[in-house]
Formats: structure tokens, C-alpha cells, sequence
């Protein structure tokens, strides 16, 4: 398998024409897994958090502090994105679920809390790295008519990892002899299948043509000063503005996902089954969200679709983990997930088409890696200490639904301070005025967006 640097010679000076439909859909089945495999670790430990307090005698305090280890290899796979703009995206994609499946693998023989949070963090860098360079991969490769529904279908794939774990629980297939262990070692064999098929990966066309030569070796001192570039350009306060709001989603998100099954037969005193019924459930209806996500923001725009998913997530979240009858409760967990899960195809489309194809995914990187991957540590671990019995609000409910607010502020950053990207060519590298509703151009997202020249940072 070649994983080598594409050099000068590879390069056309230009993308010849769009992707066939089956190449697409080719890419697209690719890169499913990513997706999948993206949120299946992390939606175990939610799902299996009270079988690994009891395996490894821990504390609800000791499990919340360990997520940050475990997220700190986003942080690591910060950098592996950033190697997709000098080797390309292939490699990364190669290479990234190999080392994944080894860590996922290794999960299963965990002896404590810390060297499952040990291999957990390998785990976390290596499919940090391949979704987001999946994402950018797609953005690039699929016409812009039809970037927003092809994002959507991607992301789809990952509350597919909640819904199978979810439905692996409702069944009793946690009573197996290895227990929890289990879980971990049945990704190994679609993992290595899928290693295998991603061979016929073809590199990106955008990248090819803005590759212009090969990339020279550089010292350490040179990649730490190439990792903040993108602070020294005029996307400066387009990575900051999108980066808040990746992490002001994260925390909630991750903090409630995290907690809700332990909250659920804890707090509520659902039975296992049942919480893993409900889990699956709202996964699954997750799923709708992402496919709505997906067609609203190219028939509405990116920003007004981004507000309303942020507001219906505070609002269903806050009754999620306030009422105490279950079936009133199911509802709005459902809710939950559409609103709060659904809204990423969004959130992805502002990550990858606000910027160029030469730092595009330097800005990704940025964006998902560290804010995003930065409030995704914080929330499980505010609530794990803040709802711990000796914790200042005392259960995990009450620590859920505070943190729930979080986000709020990240509608008013959408509205005020993002341009309209829908309908945007990414071949185009100019900047981006905000959005204009005038008379001239009937409210419709993206007849402005596409501007070239004028404003630098949104404003």
C-alpha cells in the first residue's frame, strides 16, 4: 500500500472536471466507518459506566477526571490532521484506522481505570485524526450542490455506533462471560476489513492542485510554527469564532451523552435493558436529526439551521434531566439527541467551508481537535465533579441540566459573527462577506456568500 507524499509530478495543474456518482459513493461508503467508529468508543463508556466503576472500584468523581486522558488524544490527533495538508489526505486515512483497531483491541485487556484510559486516549488519536481528515476529504471531493447532504449522510454513521451499542445492552449482551471487554473486541474484525478496502481511495483533486511541490522535512521547531500558521492569516477570527462554538457544543454534548445511562439507573432507576433501549432509541432518532441537519442547511442556509438546532437541544436537554417519569422523560431524550447530536453536519460544514483548500484542514484541525475536543473533555468531567454526592449541586441531574446552558451563546455567535456558506465552491479561496438579507437578493443563503474580496474576518 502506498502512503508516500504526492509529489509535483502527481499534480495537476487543475481538477479535471467533478467526481463520477459511483466514485462518490464509493468515498462515501469508505468513509462511513470513520464516522462510526468516531463516537462508538466514547458512547461505551457512557453505556458501560457502572460495570466499569464496579471492575475497576472507582468512584463517580474518578471516572469524570479520567475523561481527560482519554480526550487528550484529540488533542494528539491535532497534529495528524494537520499532516494531511502536506502528505495528503490518503495516508492519514490509511494509516489511522490500523491504529485505531490496535487500540480498541488493547481497550479489552484493560487491568485498571488508568490503563483503560491509557489505550482509550491511542484509540482517541488515531480516530480523531481519521474523521476529521474524512470530513475534509468529502467536502473537497463532492459538488457543492450537494456537500451539505453528503456531510449529512457521513455524520449519520455516527449515532449508528450509539444505536448498535444501545441495542447490544437492550439485548443482554452484557451478561456475556467477558463482560464489558466484549464490546471492545468486536470492532476488530469490520475494522481490519475496512483497512483493507480503503486501497481504492483516490487522493483529493483540491489537494493535488494546490500541492505544487513536494513537501520539504521539517524540524520540530518548523511544525510547532506551521500548526498556529492559521493564526497569523486572515481566517484568524473565523477559527476562533467557529472554534467557540465547537467547544460550547462539546461540553454539553459530551457531558450529557456521557452521563445519561448512569443518571438513568441511578437517579431514575431504570433497569440496564431499559436504558439501553432508550439509549438506542435516542441514538437512533439522532440519526433523523442528522439527515434533517443535512437538508435543511442547503435548503435554509448553514446559520439558521445552526440556531435552531442549538435552541431545541438547551430546551429539550433541561426537561430530559428534570422530570422523573421515565416515559415523560423518553420523549424529550429523543429531543435531545435530534437537536443536540443532529446539529454536527452543520458545525462541520462551518469547519471546512469557511476556509481555503491550503489550511482547510489546519482549521479543521484547530476547531475539532482543540476546541471542539476541549469542551468534549470538560463536560463529562464538570459533570462526573459537580454531581458527584459531595459535589456542589450534588446529583448528575442537576449538574446535566446546568450544563446544558452552555451553549446557548453559540446561537448568537452563528447569527452575528458567521457568513452564509451554503452553495459556496471551495475552489474559491476568497473571503467571505456575512450574509446580506437585502431586497436585492430575496433572503436567500448563499447569493451573497460567495463574494470575493471586501471584508476579512467575519465581522
Amino acid at each position: 500500500m502506498e502512503v508516500g507524499a504526492v509529489g509535483a509530478a502527481d499534480a495537476p495543474s487543475e481538477p479535471a472536471g467533478e467526481r463520477s456518482r459511483h466514485y462518490l459513493r464509493l468515498l462515501l461508503a469508505l468513509l462511513l466507518p470513520a464516522a462510526l467508529f468516531d463516537s462508538y468508543d466514547s458512547q461505551l463508556r457512557a453505556l458501560l459506566l457502572t460495570q466499569l466503576k464496579a471492575s475497576f472500584h472507582v468512584g463517580t468523581a474518578a471516572v469524570g477526571v479520567a475523561n481527560i486522558p482519554i480526550g487528550a488524544g484529540q488533542f494528539l490527533a491535532f497534529f495528524l490532521v494537520l499532516r494531511a495538508d502536506r502528505v495528503g489526505r490518503r495516508p492519514i486515512l490509511l494509516w489511522s484506522i490500523l491504529g485505531y483497531t490496535v487500540c480498541t483491541t488493547l481497550t479489552a485487556a484493560s487491568w485498571n481505570l488508568w490503563s483503560f484510559a491509557a489505550f482509550q486516549f491511542g484509540a482517541q488519536v488515531f480516530v480523531g485524526a481519521e474523521f476529521g481528515v474524512a470530513v475534509t476529504l468529502l467536502a473537497e471531493e463532492v459538488p457543492a450542490a450537494a456537500r451539505g447532504r453528503y456531510l449529512g449522510l457521513l455524520l449519520l454513521f455516527s449515532p449508528a455506533g450509539a444505536v448498535l451499542g444501545g441495542l447490544l445492552v437492550a439485548v443482554g449482551f452484557l451478561h456475556n462471560p467477558l463482560g464489558w471487554r466484549a464490546f471492545f473486541l468486536l470492532a476488530t474484525v469490520p475494522l481490519l476489513v475496512v483497512a483493507v478496502a480503503r486501497r481504492r481511495l483516490e487522493e483529493s483533486r483540491a489537494y493535488l492542485a494546490a500541492r505544487r511541490a513536494p513537501p520539504a522535512r521539517r524540524s520540530w521547531r518548523e511544525v510547532v510554527a506551521g500548526a498556529v500558521a492559521v493564526w497569523r492569516t486572515e481566517d484568524r477570527g473565523r477559527v476562533l469564532a467557529v472554534g467557540v462554538i465547537a467547544f460550547l457544543q462539546g461540553v454539553p454534548a459530551a457531558g450529557l451523552i456521557g452521563w445519561w445511562t448512569y443518571y438513568a439507573e441511578h437517579q431514575r432507576h431504570l433497569a440496564d435493558g431499559l436504558a439501553g433501549a432508550f439509549f438506542a432509541a435516542a441514538a437512533l432518532f439522532s440519526m433523523v436529526g442528522y439527515v434533517a441537519c443535512g437538508r435543511l442547511m442547503d435548503r435554509l442556509g448553514r446559520r439558521p439551521t445552526a440556531v435552531g438546532y442549538v435552541l431545541g437541544a438547551v430546551a429539550c436537554a433541561v426537561v430530559t434531566f428534570q422530570v422523573a417519569d421515565p416515559w415523560v422523560m423518553l420523549p424529550f431524550l429523543l429531543g435531545t439527541a435530534f437537536f443536540g447530536v443532529g446539529v454536527a453536519p452543520v458545525l462541520s460544514a462551518f469547519a471546512t467551508e469557511l476556509f481555503p483548500t491550503e489550511r482547510r484542514a489546519q482549521a479543521g484541525a484547530w476547531i475539532r481537535n482543540g476546541f471542539g475536543n476541549t469542551g468534549s473533555i470538560l463536560g463529562p468531567t464538570l459533570v462526573g465533579v459537580l454531581g458527584a454526592s459531595g459535589g456542589l449541586l450534588g446529583t448528575v441531574g442537576n449538574a446535566a441540566t446546568v450544563i446544558a446552558l452552555v451553549v446557548l451563546p453559540a446561537a448568537a455567535i452563528v447569527w452575528w459573527a458567521l457568513p452564509e456558506t451554503a452553495r459556496r465552491d471551495l475552489a474559491s479561496t476568497g473571503p467571505l462577506r456575512p450574509r446580506s438579507t437585502s431586497p436585492g437578493d430575496g433572503g436567500r443563503p448563499g447569493r451573497r456568500s460567495t463574494a470575493r474580496g471586501g471584508a476579512g474576518s467575519p465581522r
